[in-house]
């Protein structure tokens, strides 16, 4: 649900939208995120449901846009051109954003959607690689090769986008260091603006947790260090724990989340934040299509309000993300000085003056010290 009552925008920025697209050809076996493999059939009703929830605000200021999922790029060209006809009838063009994203997989991108793409106005890809091995690749349940995700990326290119994130996976089963090096070393022969990798987690429910395959922390901490002065010689910015950029591409509509802006959310499971207050979307996809064009919106999934001391902590560990850390004003810095001097006692983080930041040598302990200020 939507608030109708009127955002604020954030000191930093104005609100991103994020647009959720809940579909799959078929599900990676680690993926524990809200999406449908074959039922494509659902994809028509779902776009007009994103349009009912999105009237709910129109003309509504935002200054970046992400389309993640799922796979969005599974969508035909009609399709996409439905959604974004809805984007900019109820929130303005799309090429007028500071930052548009899409995500796409290798094997459902062709350069007609790629162009079609560009033409809408997004400058920013985001395009799934996890690792350049085939057999890690089918280990995970992707559904495209390296081979095809050389072929999206020159497809991205070929149409004009100078803005595209990879995104790698580290201690994957059967994955060695050797093995992280040479995707690493793959990856930036692509000469790509952005650079993300996350260690494997296994969730409940997934095809991984059913197989009983178990997480890597150390060979993914292994993973972790050799590259960070690899991307470093490379010419990239580490500014958030699992965030490369080169010199001003950065994620924008990312870093709003990371310095607690407001955002508005569409789609199944999707949330919106408005000063501490949050909301999400109900994320079965039936019920959904069937509610969005109730009375008060989109049933909910959940919907919380934090107390200022909860929001002042979240403000702390989200801006921990960051590498550069955060500065805290004098209320926050003295609420929580006993945690922060504590956290300085033990080397984690670095304090100077009132700016915080987790030491270099301890980003792959971060959620030890968010659990801090949760």
């Amino acid at each position: 649900m939507i608030f109708n009552l009127g955002l604020t925008p954030s000191a930093l920025h104005m609100p991103g939208l994020y647009i959720h697209i809940p579909f799959c050809r078929s599900r990676c076996y680690y993926c524990d995120f809200t999406s449908s493999a074959g039922r494509l059939d659902l994809i028509n009703p779902y776009i007009e449901a994103l349009n009912q929830e999105a009237e709910r605000c129109v003309n509504y200021p935002i200054d970046t846009l992400y389309i993640g999922g799922g796979t969005p790029s599974l969508f035909a060209p009609p399709q996409i051109e439905a959604l974004f006809s809805l984007i900019e009838k109820n929130f303005g063009p799309v090429k007028d954003l500071k930052e548009a994203t899409f995500e796409a997989n290798p094997e459902s991108l062709t350069p007609e959607k790629a162009a079609l793409l560009r033409a809408a106005g997004i400058n920013r890809a985001s395009l799934g690689l996890q690792a350049t091995q085939n057999t890690l690749l089918k280990k995970l349940g992707r559904p495209a090769s390296f081979e095809d995700f050389l072929k999206a990326f020159g497809f991205l290119r070929r149409a004009g986008f100078d803005n595209i994130n990879i995104d790698l996976m580290t201690g994957l089963p059967g994955q060695s260091l050797k093995d992280f090096r040479q995707s690493l070393s793959e990856a930036l022969k692509l000469k790509p603006e952005h650079i993300s990798f996350y260690a494997l987690e296994v969730h409940e429910g997934t095809v991984f947790a059913k197989q009983g395959v178990r997480e890597e922390p150390d060979m993914a901490a292994d993973m972790y260090a050799e590259a960070l002065p690899i991307l470093k010689k490379a010419g990239f910015g580490h500014y958030e724990i699992s965030n490369f950029a080169k010199p001003g591409k950065e994620s924008v509509h990312n870093l709003n989340y990371w310095e607690q802006g407001d955002y508005i959310g569409l789609g199944a499971a999707a949330a919106s934040h408005k000063a501490g207050e949050r909301r999400g979307n109900t994320a079965d996809l039936d019920i959904y299509i069937r509610t969005a064009g109730d009375a008060g919106g989109p049933a909910n999934e959940y919907s919380e309000s934090l107390t200022p001391r909860q929001r002042k902590a979240e403000r702390v560990w989200l801006g921990l993300r960051k590498t550069s850390g955060i500065v805290l004003p004098d209320d926050i810095f003295i609420e929580f000085k006993g945690e922060i001097e504590a956290l300085r006692l033990k080397g984690l983080i670095d304090v100077d003056g009132r700016r915080i930041k987790i030491n270099e040598k301890y980003l792959y302990l971060s959620n030890v010290i968010f659990r801090e200020f949760v």
